[in-house]
């Protein structure tokens, strides 16, 4: 196997062993390193400054010709490490600390992986077996239990959660030349700092293999450096000032999730407080920015609009902007017009009438929020409406959520609580038998409603042919929690007027069939159509409408609709159901 045209036994790998008074386990180290399968090997033992009377020096010298040994006096790890580096003439660089044990197949193995890799500068990094003072196991560190591959192949989301030991770390060189060395002034984070400035460039590679034995023991450096809870405070905290936007989405999906996740890795898997509040404040800060806008159609009814404005404007998530739609409003509405310019988050654009539908598409294409929410100007948000539904959607990368709601009357009186926001994850095409979701409580990118636009042609019912288009392609968010009030008026709310209803049902049902896409879903079309054929028959029982086509007692015109749809199939019934009903529809 060929690297750039060398083979792999042409790959030198230099294994770096700093020590320190080390004499009690330098020994095993230093055979692990020498009893590697990999031949063209390195190594190299720094003695940094060690005050054992000797003994450490006289390890290493025992060893002849067969290593690499440098003294110098003591200035920490990372001073050792430099000097290693500086010395080293590997194109490979793998750190062994002096109470550490490599397998013996640690860097062929490695090596073999890189050999695999389209990118041969990746770092190589894997889980590791930690040991006792007398070598005995205590337990394994299995990354990939954690987290999918894929995460574990992001540069930098390993390190930033305390996955990578630095001795699992297989390092092409060229990162010391191009980036630079340990950070000599750092006690105990000197390595964490570097892989953090490597991983901002460098393409990292998971292998789950376990190929170090890690010690911990009471003499380690972490344990008698007094400031290592400071100075991991600030590591952290520089780690955060430094991530970008990108950086931090590419780990989770979106910057705050990051910064949620961080926040709750440093409260259980370190002291590191002073971080972690950062990391919640970051979070929180960064949910304050982002802009939503909130769509609002308004038809005459100046009153309840303004109520409904009024619901907006208390928002606990003040970043908003409401634009309102005036859909061509015969009322006087001068009091509407003077309520919009009391605040500049409110935009005011009025167009000719022509139904909700396209008063909503025109008010997408004025949005400049990273989210819309939509609402009826009949309707109200709870207060803290849009905060909570940011925040789940952030949380879980969504595209498009609703919620639960609850119903008021017209003088704004609780009525009932409907749980819609159980209705969630890939639901098309159950959805088009039965869509719960209601238009105010609605939240979704203002990418997907630019690519995906409300029906203009269809009056009752195009709010649900958009969910339909949506849901057929994205998963949809849902909380069980109500955060809009929906006003219910007896007389003219569609729920509650079968000839409304029965309007909608027929254009969904029209929506669905003649979409190039949803043709196919014949069996929710015949759900739909049996339904509006129940809501005919109330409707004809209440007119004084008379079957002409037949003398004879009418038969019920669901068993006549099942009997069309078996005999005739569906785009027949479809046309002799349709001439029906527009007896009563028009």
């Amino acid at each position: 196997m060929k690297i750039n045209g060398k083979m792999n036994l042409l790959l030198k790998v230099s294994i770096i062993i700093p020590v320190y008074n080390g004499a009690n386990y330098m020994r095993e180290a230093i055979n692990s390193a020498l009893s590697q399968t990999y031949k063209n090997l390195e190594i190299i033992v720094v003695n940094d400054g060690s005050n054992d009377n000797g003994e450490t020096e006289r390890i290493a010298l025992s060893y002849g010709n067969k290593i690499r040994y440098f003294s110098k006096p003591n200035g920490g790890v990372a001073s050792a490490l430099n000097l290693g580096i500086k010395e080293m003439s590997g194109e490979y660089f793998s750190w062994l600390s002096h109470d550490d044990i490599y397998l013996p197949e640690k860097i062929e193995h490695q090596i073999s992986i890189l050999s695999s890799l389209s990118n041969h500068s990746a770092i190589i990094y894997g889980g590791y077996e930690v040991i006792d003072h007398k070598s005995k196991s205590l337990y394994f560190v299995r990354p990939n239990e954690k987290f999918s591959e894929e995460k574990l192949n992001i540069s930098l989301f390993p390190l930033l959660r305390g996955l990578i030991h630095g001795c699992a770390l297989l390092i092409p060189s060229k990162y010391f030349r191009e980036i630079g060395l340990f950070d000599e002034t750092l006690l105990s984070t000197q390595d964490y700092a570097l892989w953090f400035e490597f991983l901002r460039i460098a393409p990292i590679h998971f292998d789950d293999r376990i190929l170090i034995r890690s010690r911990a023991h009471p003499d380690q450096g972490t344990h008698k450096i007094t400031i290592h809870m400071q100075e991991s405070n600030e590591l952290w905290c520089g780690f955060l000032k430094k991530l970008t936007i990108e950086e931090m989405t590419i780990m989770e999906g979106s910057p705050y999730l990051f910064l949620l996740h961080t926040a709750a890795f440093l409260e259980i898997n370190s002291p590191y407080h002073k971080a972690r509040e950062l990391a919640e404040s970051m979070a929180k800060d960064f949910l304050s920015k982002i802009k939503i806008s909130v769509i609002m159609p308004v038809y005459n009814r100046v009153n309840l609009a303004i109520e409904a404005i009024e619901s907006v404007l208390t928002q606990t998530h003040t970043n908003f902007e409401l634009i309102v739609i005036d859909d061509g409003s015969t009322d006087d509405v001068s009091q509407l017009i003077n309520k919009c310019h009391e605040d500049p988050r409110i935009k005011y654009i009025r167009k000719e009438n022509s139904g909700s539908g396209s008063a909503r598409n025109l008010g997408v294409k004025h949005a400049s929020g990273k989210y819309i929410a939509f609402l009826d100007s009949d309707d109200l948000f709870y207060r803290n409406k849009i905060e909570t539904q940011l925040k789940f959607m952030e949380i879980n990368s969504l595209l498009f959520s609703h919620t639960s709601y609850q119903r008021i009357d017209w003088d704004g009186n609780l009525l009932e609580y409907i749980s819609s926001g159980t209705f969630s994850g890939y639901v098309f095409p159950t959805i088009i038998t039965g869509c719960p979701i209601a238009t105010p409580t609605v939240m979704g990118k203002t990418s997907i409603f630019i690519s995906n636009k409300f029906p203009e042609n269809i009056e009752v019912g195009e709010d649900v042919c958009l969910w339909i288009s949506i849901s057929s392609k994205h998963e949809i968010g849902a909380i069980n929690l109500a955060l809009s009030k929906v006003r219910i008026n007896y007389i003219t709310t569609t729920c509650f007027d079968n000839k409304k209803m029965l309007t909608g049902l027929i254009n969904i049902a029209s929506f669905v069939l003649h979409h190039k896409d949803f043709s196919n879903f014949t069996k929710q079309v015949k759900y739909l159509l049996i339904h509006a054929s129940e809501i005919h028959e109330t409707l004809e029982q209440t007119t004084n409408n008379v079957d002409n086509l037949s003398n004879k007692p009418r038969a019920s015109l669901i068993a006549k609709i099942i009997k069309s749809l078996y005999r005739d199939g569906l785009k027949v019934t479809w046309c002799k159901i349709l001439n029906r009903f527009r007896i009563l529809l028009y």
